[in-house]
């Protein structure tokens, strides 16, 4: 694109923000509980209507969305990586080319 600028190294930043924010939220996903929780667990009216059951469905929700929001954090900081590289190597091309021309004349 004519007139686009990249910083790469904020972009190189970012990356490293939204790795850094994945691992966070595999952090919280790991503790999210619901193991040991049981009907019981909120008195007899609670077992009657299933919050045991219910928290545990609950929890598992909260897990598999913590897990798919940090896989998604990750992808794109494997992208902005893969753009800083691309667009840091062509620099070096066009340094490159460029000195090869003034040696030419």
């Amino acid at each position: 694109m004519a007139g686009l600028r990249m910083d790469g190294v904020v972009v190189a930043e970012y990356a490293r923000t939204a790795e850094e924010a994945a691992d966070d939220l595999h952090a919280a996903a790991a503790v999210v509980g619901g193991e040991g929780v049981s009907g019981e667990s909120y008195g007899a009216l609670g077992a009657q209507i299933g919050l045991g059951e219910s928290y545990g469905r609950a929890a598992g929700a909260l897990r598999r969305q913590l897990a798919d929001g940090a896989e998604a954090l990750k992808s794109a900081a494997e992208a902005l990586r893969h753009v800083t590289v691309r667009h840091s190597g062509q620099d070096a091309e066009a340094a490159e080319l460029i000195e090869r021309a003034g040696r030419v004349e």
